[in-house]
């Protein structure tokens, strides 16, 4: 790994110069060298951990790839490096660490599950092992990014800022090396912030003092490059400090450079302190007017003229993600019941259908495919008597009601289509009766006449007729009319 001797950030082997002021880069001594000359590999942390390769290491610690021995799981330990084992306050830092980062519960939030002091003095946290390259070495190789890209990247690592945020955490040393970006073949890339090293717990929320020697004001503690201005000065920091790094970093993964840059850290302080970036679309000019706004509001100078923590930041972002129709893996809150019930029509058999072009509108959701089922839990969507108005169709939501209207319906249907055939069949048997007369009359043989002439001759004797009279064409008729009246007055009862 290279180290710029300008910034002091670090470099794969296979990158010459720095992507930030373009220095050439040199060996850091604190990692050059194989991993045989480490006194740690090989050893074993409260008989727990076995260290097994070293992974890299910051400015407080060593972060190593280790094994769980009871579990057999793989983890990373960070290990406080040994020339800050007789400083009281880094071991206090350290700790401070370890708590900060254990109390996120975060997707994009590293995961940290223990915190030890070995019999030889060794301080280590555990923490969950992550594949993947840093937004540094992504950008060393990469920027300027694409927008979407860039925006989903940022809309993950200020949800995880905005959750140490909820939890009275104040990271201070966001920068790319601090966040980690994973990638599966199965699965979107996820974004990790790491390193709370220099978190700043706030005091209400810490269930004892914390030293002043920690916080001490007028001490400038971070990375220059991507410090707010009161940071630069050393002033009292709030969750603003946090949207300026921020914004620092999505300027740099849209443009492909820092706003500020200098040959010595307090250069680039008093740039942050004094000066205004450069826009954006001055850089690359495919970024879009809204996105440059969102950019350049996180890094206004007054703490109070930019959002006002990383979730009102993650906020103007997602709308503005929203609005342009980027493509982005970030979480979003999921639709409450209202919302599926405005933007969808339930099924008689009880099931939401919701369109999600409708839910987009009402910023519900932003991706996904062009129609969902949500399974109805009883009773849980509407109330007696209530219907839903929708702009394709209406449809009552009472269940019962609507089913006995389609048992009624059902029977008038079945009732009015046995009564057709019948009186179909009745037509035909009637109108083939006189036809079948006439063919035994036709049949009967005819009498042979009497040679001899008399005076009054025998009449042939007719065919008699059925006993069974034939309704008349009114008789039929009046049957009918009876039988719709009677349908009439079924359909016009109320259910």
């Amino acid at each position: 790994m290279l180290r710029c001797p300008t910034c002091g950030n670090h470099y794969p082997s296979d990158v010459q110069f720095c992507s930030v002021d373009q220095t050439a880069l040199q060996a850091d001594p604190t990692i050059a060298g194989d991993n045989s000359f480490d006194p740690l590999i090989g050893h074993t942390l409260d008989e727990k951990y076995q260290i097994e390769q070293r992974l890299g290491i910051g400015g407080m610690g060593t972060v190593y790839r280790a094994r769980h021995l009871l579990i057999d799981r793989l983890v990373a330990v960070k290990v406080l490096n040994q020339r800050l084992f007789e400083d009281e306050s880094a071991r206090l830092r350290f700790q401070r660490e370890a708590k900060a980062a254990g109390r996120l519960q975060h997707l994009n939030a590293v995961a940290v599950t223990d915190f030890g002091q070995t019999a030889e003095g060794y301080v280590y946290i555990v923490m969950e092992l992550l594949e993947g390259r840093t937004l540094r070495e992504i950008l060393a190789k990469e920027a300027p990014l694409e927008t979407a890209r860039a925006v989903s990247m940022m809309l993950q690592a200020a949800a995880a800022v905005a959750a140490a945020h909820e939890a009275g955490v104040i990271h201070r040393d966001l920068k790319p090396a601090n966040i980690l970006v994973t990638q599966s073949a199965d699965s979107p890339s996820v974004v990790k912030v790491l390193d709370f090293g220099i978190a700043k717990v706030a005091a209400e929320t810490l269930d004892e003092d914390e030293p002043n020697t920690l916080t001490q004001m007028g001490a400038m503690v971070g990375t220059p490059r991507y410090m707010s201005p009161e940071q630069c000065s050393g002033l009292e920091l709030t969750p603003a400090s946090d949207v300026y790094s921020l914004g620092v970093i999505l300027y740099e993964m849209l443009t492909g450079m820092a706003p500020f840059s200098g040959q010595t850290p307090i250069a680039i302080a008093v740039k942050h302190a004094s000066e205004y970036p450069r826009p954006p679309k001055e850089i690359v000019a495919s970024i879009p007017d809204e996105l440059e706004n969102v950019v350049l509001h996180a890094l206004e100078k007054d703490p109070q003229d930019r959002p006002a923590n990383a979730a009102e930041f993650r906020h103007e972002l997602l709308d503005l993600t929203t609005k342009l129709g980027l493509e982005h893996h970030a979480l979003v809150s999921s639709p409450d019941l209202a919302a599926l019930r405005v933007a969808g029509v339930e099924s008689p058999s009880g099931r939401l259908v919701v369109d999600l072009s409708r839910l987009r509108e009402g910023r519900v959701l932003t991706s996904g495919t062009s129609e969902v089922t949500v399974v109805r839990p009883p009773g849980e969507f509407s109330k007696e008597g209530t219907v839903a108005s929708f702009s394709r169709m209406e449809i009552g939501l009472d269940r019962r009601r609507t089913s006995r209207n389609l048992l009624v319906a059902g029977f008038v249907l079945v009732v009015l289509v046995l009564s057709g055939v019948a009186f179909l069949v009745r037509r035909s048997l009637v109108s083939s009766a006189p036809a079948a007369a006439n063919a035994n009359v036709e049949l009967l043989p005819s009498p042979t006449p009497s040679p001899s002439p008399s005076p009054s001759p025998t009449a042939t004797p007719e065919p008699k007729a059925s006993q069974t009279p034939t309704p008349t064409p009114e008789k039929k008729r009046g049957k009918v009319g009876s039988f719709v009246n009677k349908v009439k007055r079924i359909l016009k009862k109320p259910f």
